[in-house]
Order: structure tokens, then sequence, then C-alpha cells
């Protein structure tokens, strides 16, 4: 018999996937540098660190934008480049719904005030199925911080040790095996599955 008593999703690349280069496309005419640097900048930096931790507020974001990316952006255009780079996966979003029928769903996320509020807005129906949101803007802290962890223990009342958590990217699953989370690395719908009955998931 599972141990399962709640799941935690991540929200990029899982639910949602996501690509700045949707961004930089619109503005390509105004970028003076190479797309490759500038993905650089907003994916492998801390660019937006302090944005996902809610320290700094979407307009201090906005200018600081505009500022490393040599851009003369308004604030309207810079919400449509910044927040339009979303596609839902509705394989996996489907799958979470049928798993909200027998458990209790969970949403923990590194993002930003901006992407959350224009996804919530867009794909509202997406959230309606989670019992929770860890968002880290709200949390002030990012995944894989022990305390945006400890939100997810505490708003769920669930154990680490009853949690499965599902997130694409292995150095967050590693550090949050550290936390006696059930941990799976998502790839796809298939292995998602046979990763859940390893684990002696009903489905």
């Amino acid at each position: 018999m599972s141990s399962i008593k709640a799941f935690a999703f991540d929200l990029g690349n899982v639910l949602f996937s996501f690509d700045y280069n949707i961004a930089l496309d619109k503005i390509k005419e105004v970028i003076n540098q190479y797309k490759k640097e500038v993905v650089n900048k907003l994916m492998y930096t801390d660019f937006t660190l302090h944005f996902e931790k809610g320290l700094i507020s979407p307009e201090d974001f906005f200018r600081k934008f505009n500022q490393v990316l040599s851009l003369d952006l308004t604030y309207e255009r810079f919400l449509d480049v910044w927040c339009k780079i979303f596609l839902p996966k509705d394989e996996i979003i489907n799958f979470a719904r049928i798993i909200s029928k027998k458990y209790p769903l969970y949403l923990i996320s590194n993002i930003n005030k901006l992407h959350f509020e224009y996804l919530y807005r867009e794909y509202r129906d997406t959230f309606s199925f989670f019992k929770g949101l860890i968002l880290s803007y709200q949390v002030k802290a990012v995944k894989p911080e022990f305390k945006i962890y400890k939100q997810l223990k505490k708003i769920s009342g669930v154990d680490f040790k009853n949690i499965v958590y599902i997130d694409d990217r292995m150095d967050l699953i590693k550090q949050a095996k550290r936390f006696s989370l059930h941990c799976i690395q998502f790839t796809n719908k298939e292995a998602l599955i046979n990763d859940l009955k390893s684990l002696n998931v009903s489905l």
C-alpha cells in the first residue's frame, strides 16, 4: 500500500512550457546583443532571482530589464514581451486534473508576480484543482531553499515523506531529496506514470 498522501507539481516545463525566444523575437529589431547572450542572461544568471523572491516590484524589474538589455520599452510593451512566453501542456494538465480526484495537489514554483498573474488570468481553470499554491514571490524564497518546501508542508499538512514532488530540473530534485520528499524528475507523461507506479500510487 502506498504511503503517498499528496502531490506537489512544479509549473515551468511541467504544466506549462516556456520559451524566452518568443519574447526576444518580438523585439529583435531593437536588441543590440546577440539573442544567445540575452537568453543566457535571462535563464542562466541571477537576473530574475530577486523578482522571483518578491524582493523587488514589477516596476523595478521592468527598469532592470530595459537597463540590462539596453532597451527602451514602454511598460505596456514590456508586459506583452515578458509574459506571453508560455504554452499549456494540456496532456499533463489533464493528467494532473485526474490525479486531483484522488489526491490533494499543490503547486510549488519559482515564479515572479507578473508571470503568475498572467497565467492565472489566462488559464485560471488550470489552477482550480490545486488545493494550494506555493509561489516563490509570495513565500520570499526559491527552490531549493528549505523555506519554500517548509511552506508546502505547512499548507498541505502532510509530512515530506508522504508527498510526491515532480520537477523537471535535476538540480532541484537532488536538493529536495535531502528533505525526504518522494522526488520524480519530469520528462514526459509515460515516464511519470511509470515512476508513480513504482511508488504504488493508485492512478
